[in-house]
């Protein structure tokens, strides 16, 4: 019974007897206990002993426990049950300020099936207060002696039931249940808030081998269902239009048309605001504003007013962006910059840090990036790298006309979000052999109903593979499950590869913005090399 259970004794004196009573009993235990100190506090290891004397009393209760009757005192009366106990694995329990110790004469406690053995002598040790105990034994001590704290020791016979030592009314005994620890206990889908989507969407598989380096290359791209209905996200967009002189007045006034028309593809629900720039900058509004008759109209008021800028004054392009960060992003609510420019000052060595390292870190996603420039411009590289290390792309027209086209397109593939914090994972079915996916989780873009959605992957082996893709929408998280399958998968064109080689390249730049180790650049450029492709960060 006490392997496996607390033995606590409740005194059977009334609890409120007077402090002369208690100051003398105390006398009486020092006046025993301290004629054993020139005796050999040296003991063995004692197997279990038989309780043939009385157990004194070890200690009193202070006053203000003097109403608790749930607290352990031992008493000077003698125990008629055999009561059984383990023998301790411990030294001494009870010193006194002269690290002298203090033994207190038991009587043994021994196993049924044993001969009463001589009576000896155990230095005792109390245990650590457990949780449902009322107050530690340690609190019980007299201020002068220390007590060595020891673990709970859990038995397994049950020699002895609580209900003979109650029935013998030598003491009561409060059982003190330890409760098992909970099963874990694992919540639902929709406890976690996350649906799963993955008929919702279909998949369009191609592949092409690796012949040099063995293997294969592959590219997955998402397509949600035309009637996927999901909560929309709340959008808010910023158009940034470059004014530098090296913009030349047409290219200005086709930027500044585009955004006009641009702001005819707001939903109602959406936000927006104008930033004009080239070494200074100008915003339409301190705030965004909800796009209304009223606000498109002083729109186009404000971009009336905006002229080319001097031959002196260079875009900071920095400053411009930094305007636009938000100080917090709500899960229901995405943040876009469309950044119409050539980029001219990101030549300077001090620009390309300012926005591929400074902005970019100090964004951290909060904000997508999408840049609209010419064919003809000569910082394509920096543009594209400073897009897509933020969750966004570079978009390029051959002529002037050409850049309502394509705001316009962008417009129409981010005008529906489906989720953002994009992950996804392969877990080959197989092999051990691990899937790389292309680009990582931090480059993700997000998951739009009109903007495909692909992803790059390189395999040792054409084995089916299972696909994760998790990302959150507007009010909950969402789960797609696919088995990838290259039995009907189509052949790849060589253009697979020079796309893989651009997801490795960004792979570079951003470890390069995280440390500006340059090892990284010319790791991109060995990438690039192969496909003529001009390298950022020059």
């Amino acid at each position: 019974m006490l392997q496996s259970r607390s033995l606590w004794f409740n005194t059977p004196i009334n609890t409120r007897t007077s402090h002369a009573l208690q100051n003398a009993r105390k006398e009486q235990i020092l006046k025993e206990t301290f004629q054993t100190l020139s005796k050999n506090e040296h003991s063995s290891k004692s197997e279990p002993k038989i309780i043939k004397e009385a157990i004194p009393l070890a200690y009193s209760i202070p006053d203000k426990h003097a109403n608790r009757a749930d607290l352990v005192m031992f008493q000077r009366e003698r125990l008629d049950a055999n009561i059984l106990v383990a023998s301790l694995d411990f030294n001494p329990a009870i010193r006194v300020p002269s690290q002298t110790t203090i033994e207190l004469n038991l009587a043994g406690f021994s196993m049924p099936s044993r001969p009463n053995p001589p009576e000896q002598k155990l230095r005792m040790a109390l245990p650590q207060k457990h949780p449902e105990w009322p107050v530690a034994l340690a609190e019980l001590m007299p201020p002068n002696i220390e007590t060595l704290h020891v673990p709970m020791v859990a038995y397994e016979n049950r020699a002895m039931a609580a209900s003979e030592i109650l029935d013998q009314g030598v003491a009561r005994r409060a059982l003190l249940t330890i409760p098992n620890p909970p099963l874990p206990s694992f919540p639902t889908l929709d406890e976690l808030e996350t649906n799963t989507y993955s008929d919702f969407f279909d998949l369009d598989l191609v592949c092409l081998s690796r012949q040099e380096e063995g293997g294969y290359l592959f590219a997955i791209t998402i397509i949600p269902h035309a009637d996927l209905q999901l909560p929309k996200f709340d959008q808010h967009y910023n158009f940034l239009i470059d004014r530098a002189n090296s913009i030349q007045r047409d290219r200005l006034v086709a930027s500044k048309n585009a955004v006009l028309k641009a702001l005819n593809e707001l939903s109602p629900d959406d936000t927006f605001n104008i930033i004009v720039f080239d070494n200074k900058v100008e915003k339409l509004f301190s705030s965004s504003k909800s796009p209304d008759v009223v606000t498109i109209s002083q729109a186009k008021s404000f971009l009336d007013t905006v002229n080319l800028g001097s031959f002196f004054t260079p875009a900071d392009l920095y400053k411009s962006l930094l305007l636009t960060l938000p100080q917090q992003v709500r899960n229901d609510e995405l943040y876009t910059n469309i950044l119409m420019t050539d980029g001219e000052n990101l030549a300077k060595k001090s620009a390309q840090h300012s926005i591929l390292q400074t902005w970019t870190w100090q964004n951290n996603n909060r904000v997508a990036l999408y840049s609209i420039s010419m064919s003809s411009d000569h910082q394509l590289a920096n543009l594209d790298v400073a897009s897509a290390l933020n969750k966004g792309c570079l978009y390029t027209s051959t002529t002037n006309s050409g850049i309502k086209r394509k705001i316009l397109k962008l417009m129409k593939n981010i005008q529906t979000p489906i989720a953002k914090n994009i992950s996804c994972h392969a877990i080959n079915k197989s092999s051990s052999q691990p899937i790389e996916l292309y680009p990582g989780s931090y480059e993700l873009p997000y998951l739009y109903l009109d903007q495909p959605f692909v992803i790059i992957g390189v395999t040792d082996s054409l084995d089916d593979f299972i696909l994760f893709v998790q990302g959150r929408l507007k009010d909950r998280w969402m789960n797609i499950k696919k088995t990838i399958s290259f039995v009907n998968a189509k052949k790849a064109s060589q253009s697979l590869k020079q796309e893989w080689a651009h997801h490795q390249a960004y792979r570079c730049y951003n470890r390069y913005t995280r440390d500006a180790n340059p090892s990284h650049l010319a790791e991109a450029r060995e990438w690039l090399q192969p496909f003529g492709i001009p390298p950022a960060f020059q």
